[in-house]
Protein backbone atom coordinates (compact mmCIF):
# COMPACT_ATOMS: atom_id res chain seq x y z
CA UNK A 1 0.00 0.00 0.00
CA UNK A 2 2.62 2.32 0.82
CA UNK A 3 4.59 1.87 -2.10
CA UNK A 4 1.36 2.40 -4.19
CA UNK A 5 1.06 5.80 -3.13
CA UNK A 6 4.78 6.44 -2.97
CA UNK A 7 4.28 5.68 -7.32
CA UNK A 8 1.62 7.64 -7.03
CA UNK A 9 2.88 10.89 -5.97
CA UNK A 10 6.23 10.61 -7.98
CA UNK A 11 4.27 10.08 -10.78
CA UNK A 12 1.85 13.53 -10.23
CA UNK A 13 5.38 14.44 -9.71
CA UNK A 14 6.75 13.54 -12.74
CA UNK A 15 3.48 14.58 -15.07
CA UNK A 16 3.92 18.03 -13.06
CA UNK A 17 7.81 18.25 -13.88
CA UNK A 18 7.35 17.10 -17.72
CA UNK A 19 5.04 20.37 -17.71
CA UNK A 20 7.41 22.65 -16.17
CA UNK A 21 11.02 21.28 -18.09
CA UNK A 22 12.13 24.31 -20.63
CA UNK A 23 12.03 23.40 -24.16
CA UNK A 24 15.57 24.59 -24.78
CA UNK A 25 17.47 21.24 -25.35
CA UNK A 26 20.44 22.57 -24.06
CA UNK A 27 19.04 23.77 -20.62
CA UNK A 28 17.10 19.87 -20.53
CA UNK A 29 20.66 18.43 -21.24
CA UNK A 30 23.19 20.55 -18.92
CA UNK A 31 21.24 19.90 -16.02
CA UNK A 32 20.93 16.15 -16.69
CA UNK A 33 24.05 15.14 -17.85
CA UNK A 34 25.85 17.17 -14.97
CA UNK A 35 24.32 14.37 -12.49
CA UNK A 36 25.15 11.35 -14.79
CA UNK A 37 28.48 12.86 -15.80
CA UNK A 38 29.13 13.05 -11.97
CA UNK A 39 27.51 9.81 -11.27
CA UNK A 40 30.23 7.89 -13.75
CA UNK A 41 33.09 9.36 -11.76
CA UNK A 42 31.74 7.97 -8.63
CA UNK A 43 31.56 4.23 -10.14
CA UNK A 44 35.26 4.51 -11.96
CA UNK A 45 36.59 5.73 -8.47
CA UNK A 46 34.81 2.39 -6.91
CA UNK A 47 36.19 0.58 -9.55
CA UNK A 48 40.02 1.88 -8.67
CA UNK A 49 39.32 0.63 -5.36
CA UNK A 50 38.80 4.57 -4.48
CA UNK A 51 35.64 4.42 -1.73
CA UNK A 52 36.65 7.82 -0.14
CA UNK A 53 38.14 10.64 -2.40
CA UNK A 54 36.25 13.37 -3.97
CA UNK A 55 34.64 14.23 -7.33
CA UNK A 56 35.05 17.84 -8.38
CA UNK A 57 32.19 19.90 -9.78
CA UNK A 58 31.54 18.72 -13.42
CA UNK A 59 32.40 21.62 -15.90
CA UNK A 60 30.54 23.07 -18.70
CA UNK A 61 32.60 23.81 -21.59
CA UNK A 62 31.15 24.96 -24.70
CA UNK A 63 27.30 23.59 -26.16
CA UNK A 64 27.83 20.10 -24.68
CA UNK A 65 31.07 19.14 -23.39
CA UNK A 66 31.01 17.86 -19.95
CA UNK A 67 34.30 18.10 -17.82
CA UNK A 68 35.03 15.25 -14.92
CA UNK A 69 37.84 16.23 -12.35
CA UNK A 70 39.07 14.61 -9.64
CA UNK A 71 40.43 15.06 -6.18
CA UNK A 72 43.14 12.60 -6.21
CA UNK A 73 45.29 10.46 -8.86
CA UNK A 74 43.75 7.32 -10.37
CA UNK A 75 44.33 4.35 -12.47
CA UNK A 76 41.86 2.71 -14.54
CA UNK A 77 41.36 0.02 -17.67
CA UNK A 78 40.10 1.86 -20.90
CA UNK A 79 37.31 -1.05 -21.76
CA UNK A 80 35.93 -0.60 -18.38
CA UNK A 81 35.93 3.17 -18.95
CA UNK A 82 33.74 2.27 -21.93
CA UNK A 83 31.17 -0.08 -20.81
CA UNK A 84 30.50 2.34 -17.50
CA UNK A 85 29.93 5.22 -19.66
CA UNK A 86 28.12 3.94 -21.80
CA UNK A 87 25.65 2.04 -19.81
CA UNK A 88 24.96 5.15 -17.64
CA UNK A 89 24.22 7.31 -20.78
CA UNK A 90 22.15 4.54 -21.80
CA UNK A 91 20.53 4.03 -18.78
CA UNK A 92 19.43 8.11 -18.21
CA UNK A 93 18.09 8.15 -21.52
CA UNK A 94 20.85 10.71 -22.64
CA UNK A 95 22.05 10.87 -26.02
CA UNK A 96 24.15 7.58 -27.25
CA UNK A 97 26.13 9.35 -30.20
CA UNK A 98 29.37 11.00 -28.14
CA UNK A 99 32.90 11.65 -27.85
CA UNK A 100 35.15 10.93 -24.53
CA UNK A 101 38.38 12.56 -24.48
CA UNK A 102 40.92 11.08 -20.99
CA UNK A 103 43.34 14.17 -20.82
CA UNK A 104 46.27 14.50 -17.85
CA UNK A 105 45.71 17.21 -15.56
CA UNK A 106 47.36 20.65 -16.15
CA UNK A 107 49.09 19.86 -19.75
CA UNK A 108 46.03 18.74 -21.14
CA UNK A 109 47.38 16.44 -22.96
CA UNK A 110 45.62 13.04 -24.78
CA UNK A 111 45.82 9.95 -23.20
CA UNK A 112 43.22 8.14 -24.40
CA UNK A 113 39.79 8.73 -26.33
CA UNK A 114 37.28 7.05 -28.70
CA UNK A 115 33.95 7.81 -30.27
CA UNK A 116 30.70 6.38 -29.81
CA UNK A 117 28.73 7.50 -33.48
CA UNK A 118 25.21 5.23 -34.04
CA UNK A 119 25.15 7.03 -37.79
CA UNK A 120 28.67 6.99 -38.80
CA UNK A 121 30.28 3.91 -36.32
CA UNK A 122 32.14 3.94 -33.70
CA UNK A 123 35.67 4.76 -33.31
CA UNK A 124 37.60 2.92 -30.59
CA UNK A 125 41.22 2.69 -30.35
CA UNK A 126 42.96 -0.78 -28.96
CA UNK A 127 41.92 -1.22 -25.62
CA UNK A 128 42.59 -4.22 -22.78
CA UNK A 129 45.59 -2.25 -21.49
CA UNK A 130 45.63 -0.60 -17.80
CA UNK A 131 46.56 3.26 -17.37
CA UNK A 132 48.63 3.91 -14.75
CA UNK A 133 47.76 5.91 -12.00
CA UNK A 134 48.01 9.80 -12.50
CA UNK A 135 45.67 12.70 -12.50
CA UNK A 136 43.05 12.65 -15.17
CA UNK A 137 40.25 14.60 -16.41
CA UNK A 138 37.31 13.13 -18.58
CA UNK A 139 35.50 15.07 -20.96
CA UNK A 140 32.31 13.76 -22.11
CA UNK A 141 30.81 15.47 -25.46
CA UNK A 142 27.55 15.16 -26.93
CA UNK A 143 27.93 15.45 -30.40
CA UNK A 144 25.52 17.96 -31.95
CA UNK A 145 23.15 16.38 -34.51
CA UNK A 146 22.19 13.81 -31.77
CA UNK A 147 21.43 16.34 -29.25
CA UNK A 148 18.88 18.42 -31.53
CA UNK A 149 16.95 15.54 -31.53
CA UNK A 150 15.67 15.37 -27.92
CA UNK A 151 12.36 17.04 -27.76
CA UNK A 152 9.33 16.78 -24.59
CA UNK A 153 8.22 13.50 -25.51
CA UNK A 154 11.89 12.73 -24.92
CA UNK A 155 11.84 14.40 -21.49
CA UNK A 156 8.62 12.97 -20.37
CA UNK A 157 10.21 9.65 -20.70
CA UNK A 158 13.10 10.49 -19.12
CA UNK A 159 11.49 12.23 -16.20
CA UNK A 160 9.39 8.72 -15.90
CA UNK A 161 12.10 6.73 -16.39
CA UNK A 162 14.04 8.07 -13.35
CA UNK A 163 11.04 7.99 -11.15
CA UNK A 164 10.27 4.29 -11.80
CA UNK A 165 13.87 3.65 -10.90
CA UNK A 166 13.83 5.66 -7.71
CA UNK A 167 10.62 3.58 -6.81
CA UNK A 168 12.79 0.93 -7.83
CA UNK A 169 15.54 1.92 -5.29
CA UNK A 170 13.06 2.64 -2.95
CA UNK A 171 11.88 -0.60 -2.92
CA UNK A 172 14.64 -2.65 -2.98
CA UNK A 173 16.31 -1.01 0.03
CA UNK A 174 13.30 -1.76 2.60
CA UNK A 175 13.03 -5.45 1.09
CA UNK A 176 17.10 -5.56 1.66
CA UNK A 177 17.43 -6.84 -2.14
CA UNK A 178 21.36 -7.85 -2.48
CA UNK A 179 22.81 -4.93 -5.12
CA UNK A 180 22.59 -6.38 -8.84
CA UNK A 181 25.67 -8.03 -10.19
CA UNK A 182 25.74 -5.62 -12.97
CA UNK A 183 26.37 -2.49 -10.65
CA UNK A 184 29.02 -3.99 -8.19
CA UNK A 185 32.49 -2.16 -8.86
CA UNK A 186 34.68 -4.98 -11.82
CA UNK A 187 37.68 -5.14 -13.99
CA UNK A 188 37.81 -6.38 -17.30
CA UNK A 189 41.04 -8.94 -17.66
CA UNK A 190 40.85 -10.07 -21.03
CA UNK A 191 37.34 -12.08 -21.59
CA UNK A 192 36.93 -12.27 -18.21
CA UNK A 193 34.97 -10.00 -15.56
CA UNK A 194 36.31 -9.71 -12.34
CA UNK A 195 34.39 -8.67 -9.38
CA UNK A 196 36.97 -7.80 -6.73
CA UNK A 197 34.32 -7.50 -3.71
CA UNK A 198 32.66 -11.01 -4.43
CA UNK A 199 35.25 -12.55 -5.36
CA UNK A 200 34.31 -13.81 -8.91
CA UNK A 201 35.18 -14.35 -12.08
CA UNK A 202 32.87 -14.41 -14.99
CA UNK A 203 32.95 -14.65 -18.81
CA UNK A 204 30.60 -16.33 -21.07
CA UNK A 205 31.24 -20.33 -20.32
CA UNK A 206 32.00 -20.13 -16.78
CA UNK A 207 31.70 -18.68 -13.36
CA UNK A 208 34.89 -18.87 -11.28
CA UNK A 209 34.82 -18.46 -7.36
CA UNK A 210 37.96 -17.07 -5.74
CA UNK A 211 39.62 -17.33 -2.47
CA UNK A 212 40.15 -14.17 -0.43
CA UNK A 213 44.10 -14.23 -1.45
CA UNK A 214 43.58 -15.37 -4.91
CA UNK A 215 41.42 -12.22 -4.94
CA UNK A 216 43.67 -9.75 -3.23
CA UNK A 217 46.47 -11.30 -5.29
CA UNK A 218 44.23 -10.30 -9.20
CA UNK A 219 43.07 -7.19 -7.74
CA UNK A 220 46.50 -6.18 -7.56
CA UNK A 221 47.42 -7.84 -10.72
CA UNK A 222 44.06 -6.11 -12.43
CA UNK A 223 44.92 -2.41 -11.45
CA UNK A 224 48.18 -3.00 -12.98
CA UNK A 225 47.87 -5.11 -16.15
CA UNK A 226 51.23 -5.59 -18.25
CA UNK A 227 53.42 -4.42 -15.53
CA UNK A 228 56.02 -5.78 -13.10
CA UNK A 229 54.69 -6.03 -9.76
CA UNK A 230 57.02 -6.93 -7.32
CA UNK A 231 56.76 -9.67 -4.78
CA UNK A 232 57.36 -7.87 -1.99
CA UNK A 233 54.76 -5.37 -2.73
CA UNK A 234 52.41 -8.44 -3.00
CA UNK A 235 53.60 -10.19 0.72
CA UNK A 236 53.08 -7.04 2.34
CA UNK A 237 49.73 -5.56 0.63
CA UNK A 238 48.03 -9.21 1.03
CA UNK A 239 49.47 -10.87 3.84
CA UNK A 240 51.91 -8.59 6.11
CA UNK A 241 49.24 -5.98 6.78
CA UNK A 242 47.26 -9.04 8.63
CA UNK A 243 49.77 -9.47 11.28
CA UNK A 244 50.80 -12.83 9.20
CA UNK A 245 54.48 -13.88 8.21
CA UNK A 246 54.68 -16.05 5.13
CA UNK A 247 57.12 -17.57 2.91
CA UNK A 248 57.48 -16.30 -0.71
CA UNK A 249 56.42 -20.20 -1.80
CA UNK A 250 53.25 -19.67 -0.79
CA UNK A 251 52.34 -16.72 -3.07
CA UNK A 252 53.93 -19.04 -6.46
CA UNK A 253 51.23 -21.79 -4.63
CA UNK A 254 47.87 -18.80 -4.98
CA UNK A 255 49.86 -17.22 -8.26
CA UNK A 256 49.86 -20.95 -10.16
CA UNK A 257 46.05 -21.60 -8.84
CA UNK A 258 45.07 -18.01 -10.31
CA UNK A 259 46.77 -19.03 -14.33
CA UNK A 260 44.41 -22.21 -14.36
CA UNK A 261 41.65 -20.29 -13.49
CA UNK A 262 42.32 -17.56 -16.32
CA UNK A 263 43.56 -20.71 -18.75
CA UNK A 264 40.44 -20.11 -20.68
CA UNK A 265 41.48 -16.70 -22.05
CA UNK A 266 44.45 -17.18 -24.50
CA UNK A 267 45.27 -13.21 -24.36
CA UNK A 268 45.84 -13.44 -20.80
CA UNK A 269 49.16 -14.69 -18.66
CA UNK A 270 51.25 -14.32 -15.76
CA UNK A 271 54.83 -14.28 -16.25
CA UNK A 272 57.42 -14.83 -13.46
CA UNK A 273 59.86 -12.01 -13.52
CA UNK A 274 63.31 -13.28 -12.54
CA UNK A 275 64.27 -11.59 -9.59
CA UNK A 276 61.94 -8.78 -9.46
CA UNK A 277 57.87 -10.54 -9.34
CA UNK A 278 55.45 -11.18 -11.45
CA UNK A 279 53.34 -9.52 -14.54
CA UNK A 280 49.69 -10.03 -15.45
CA UNK A 281 50.17 -9.81 -19.67
CA UNK A 282 46.62 -8.90 -21.11
CA UNK A 283 47.23 -8.65 -25.21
Amino acid sequence: MKLTIYILFFSGLAFSASTLLPKDDSVFLEKRAELVVREIGHHLLLISGDSSSRILPVKKYGEHTFRLAFQNKFSFMPDTLVAVVHRRLKAAGLPLDYRVSVLNCGVSQLVFGYEMNTKKGDVLPCIGRSQSEDCYVIDIEFIENEVSVINGKNVLLITLFSVVMLVMFYARKRLKKPVPEETEPFLMIGAYTFYFEKKLLKNKQETVELSDKESKILHIFARHQNETVERDRLLKEVWEDEGIFVIGRSLDVFVSKLRKKLQNDPRVKITNIHGKGYKLWVE
